[in-house]
């Protein structure tokens, strides 16, 4: 497992916060936005730019579990505020 990365969520906006993956783990690391929501895309594929795919994140704790068959983009958006999440693939 690599070193744990600390990655900026803009507000209201989908970043990419993993790579080609199919495990990992997610933490919340700011609770100033409103929430969080995350989706993921097959490696290769285009990014979201919409919420239609989107579910929720951090709704009963602090971190996420990435679990995956084939390699896969994660994508997390903070809503109503800029927050950060910590990323350990």
């Amino acid at each position: 497992m690599a070193n744990p990365v600390s990655v900026t969520c803009t507000a209201d906006t989908w970043v990419k916060v993993a790579t080609n993956v199919t495990s990992g783990n997610i933490g919340k690391q700011s609770n100033l936005p409103d929430k969080y929501v995350r989706t993921y895309k097959l490696t290769g594929e285009a990014a979201p730019t919409d919420d239609d795919e989107a579910g929720p994140i951090f709704t009963c704790c602090d971190s996420a579990t990435i679990g995956h068959s084939v390699a896969i983009d994660v994508y997390i958006k903070a809503i109503g505020a800029a927050g950060a999440v910590v990323v350990e693939l």
